[in-house]
């Protein structure tokens, strides 16, 4: 099974059984038998001996040890030894979707680190080409958002957790199946972090400001001093590259009436249709101009 998220591609080695199916399940779109790209990581799983447990739980609690380039991880009947610059990686875990999604929420993650991109906890929509990102700390209204969003007919990336990248002068957000997402990317428009309030109401937040916001929000995929330092790293270049805003909101799609007005957020607008092309002149026969005036009159 092949699982993709932006440009990364990881390939599972599956143990016999129906794991496969509920992966398959779980993860949807962004799952497939086949890749079109060769995967930049390959993760071999082997399940404990013992019934499968609930497929949805809390997050699993995990010690890890290591940095970018390799990071070993422990916890109640997991364990996991994962190296980024072989490309490869094995674990030991019980018979639980869950536990799988967060070992790859890991390898996603880092992956995003090493190529100068991160994994944001943030909902993100498309609306006329452009993502549009919504962070914030728990209980902020993320998934609240993306609802709404979906009801009024937009394309949610995600309702949890979103991919950011650079793309040549610009940058993308992905979408990622953590959770309710698309399989698709587009150009990263602006990042909000989200203040419930009785009315909308927008207004700009400086690249000084937001970064303590953003990173209070998480993303850093694991405990460790490295880990930290990349997803400072990453967020600090996010927002130099991506506006961000304070979007004050009600659970529903009326923001967007505050966003529209905004000037650097024009391209929402239709455009304005072109002027009518004035008539051209209409030529006059030679016949009815003027006689020159003799020379010296």
């Amino acid at each position: 099974m092949f699982l993709t998220i932006g440009p990364t591609v990881v390939q599972l080695e599956l143990p016999p059984g129906d794991l496969g199916t509920r992966l398959a399940a779980r993860y949807g779109a962004f799952a497939a038998p086949t890749a079109a790209d060769a995967p930049a990581f390959r993760l071999a799983l082997r399940l404990h001996a013992e019934p499968p447990r609930p497929d949805e739980v809390a997050n699993p609690p995990l010690v890890p040890a290591g940095d970018l380039d390799r990071a070993r991880l422990t916890g109640r009947d997991f364990s996991a030894e994962l190296d980024w610059v072989d490309g490869r990686g094995r674990a030991t875990l019980p018979d639980s979707v869950a536990h799988v999604d967060l070992l790859l929420r890991v390898v996603f993650g880092i992956a995003a680190l090493r190529a100068g991109g991160v994994l944001l906890h943030a909902s993100a929509v498309v609306r006329d080409r452009f993502g549009i990102a919504f962070t914030g700390p728990s209980g902020a209204g993320k998934s609240t958002v993306a609802r709404a969003c979906r009801e009024a007919g937009l394309d949610v990336l995600a309702d949890e957790m979103i991919g950011y990248r650079t793309s040549g002068v610009g940058a993308r957000f992905d979408g990622t199946p953590f959770w309710h997402g698309t399989p698709r990317s587009a150009p990263a428009g602006g990042l909000m972090f989200l203040v419930q309030a009785p009315r909308p109401a927008v207004r700009q937040v400086t690249p000084a400001r937001a970064l303590p916001r953003l990173l209070a929000a998480g993303g850093a995929p694991l405990d460790l001093p490295a880990v930290h330092d990349a997803t400072f790293a990453a967020s600090s270049a996010l927002l130099r590259r991506v506006p961000a805003y304070e979007l004050e909101f009600t659970p529903d799609a009326s923001f967007w009436s505050v966003l529209d007005r905004l000037p650097e957020f024009a391209w929402f607008r239709p455009a304005a249709p072109a002027p009518e092309a004035s008539p051209a002149p209409r030529p006059v026969p030679l016949g009815t101009l003027p006689p020159r005036p003799a020379r010296g009159a």
